[in-house]
């Protein structure tokens, strides 16, 4: 990602404010706003869109201020290798705390931050966008959809109300962890709506530290514990999705994994949860470090999620052909993605 721009919009006059970061960088030309209006125009299914111009790569969000109820163009102009999904989340979480500071005398800090926020999300590791994934009931909802295989972007919307009540979701942005992971492909099927393929079905498990603590009776426990499979259902994934997106936990993990013998002081540890003991608390009851005496912390368990071929989808996609819920085509297309 190369910039962020603001533009609140007048649809009489067009562009009425437009303030971007990094400031000094080249201003995006109206001729280029005026097609994104467009688009914005268009697609009235969507208040995200794209736009390629040469070498110009842009994607916008429109969103509606709450109190002027003036629309406002959040645009970000990208790298010609990025992947312009990836940004439609992040824009639909920061776009209504942006637009409201705007005019603030602090609105210049919340761009700076905003455009270090959206930076930080798009260089997310797999590990990271599992825990976006995860954290959602909506995604979770979904995922359980999908391990019976193909369905068209119709059907999957109605089962979502159909069997949890949701409406009017948005689909493309709850999908995007899905897409980034490689879990699932998306066909424009012949005759029919898009699809959605599943190609990589995945669960969480705790797995033990490489290393041996050097407190016997510790390492004893780890043993024990890790003596039946810990592969974590989805209610229990949720708690603890959260508690690792907790400030400082990414840190303490790194810092835990680099001396697992001896672990850490208990104070070091404190202080890298932004000295909050509750999390570290949390952390332990979860069976992921184990505290010895308050004085030193040792990791415990490591979190890792596991992509793995959904060949169980076989016995049931024979069961839905011959149902006709799916066609052959789909059929076919969903049994390839199983084989590669």
């Amino acid at each position: 990602m190369k910039k962020l721009i603001l533009v609140q919009w007048n649809v009489k006059t067009g562009p009425l404010n437009l303030v971007q970061f990094p400031p000094e960088e080249e201003i995006i030309p109206n001729e280029f706003l005026l097609k994104i209006w467009a688009k914005h125009e268009m697609n009235s299914d969507s208040n995200f869109c794209s736009l390629k111009e040469g070498k110009k790569y842009y994607c916008s969000l429109l969103k509606i201020h709450k109190i002027e109820n003036q629309p406002y163009f959040i645009i970000l102009e990208l790298d010609e290798n990025d992947d312009v999904r990836i940004f439609e989340e992040i824009l639909e979480n920061i776009a209504e705390d942006l637009i409201l500071k705007v005019g603030k005398p602090y609105f210049s800090h919340v761009l700076t931050e905003t455009y270090t926020t959206i930076k930080h999300y798009s260089d997310l590791d797999e590990f990271q966008i599992f825990l976006r994934l995860f954290e959602d009931k909506n995604r979770i909802d979904i995922l359980h959809i999908l391990r019976k295989g193909v369905i068209s972007k119709p059907k999957l919307e109605q089962n979502l109300e159909e069997q949890f009540g949701y409406a009017n979701l948005n689909l493309d942005l709850l999908l995007t962890p899905f897409i980034r992971l490689g879990m699932i492909s998306v066909l424009n099927d012949p005759g029919s709506n898009i699809s959605f393929y599943l190609t990589y079905d995945a669960y969480a498990c705790r797995i033990p530290p490489k290393q041996s603590p050097k407190v016997v009776d510790l390492e004893q426990k780890i043993i024990k514990f890790f003596s039946i499979p810990q592969i974590l259902d989805d209610d229990l994934l949720q708690d603890i999705v959260k508690l690792h997106q907790q400030p400082g936990v990414k840190e303490l993990n790194s810092l835990l994994r680099e001396d697992v013998p001896n672990g850490i002081d208990y104070e070091i540890a404190l202080t890298t949860v932004r000295n909050d003991p509750t999390i570290l608390e949390e952390l332990e009851r979860f069976s992921f470090i184990y505290i010895y005496e308050e004085k030193q912390v040792f990791l415990f368990s490591n979190l890792q999620f596991v992509k793995f071929n959904p060949s169980y989808l076989l016995h049931i996609l024979k069961k839905r052909y011959e149902s006709k819920e799916i066609s052959l085509e789909q059929l076919i297309h969903q049994i390839e993605f199983i084989s590669k």
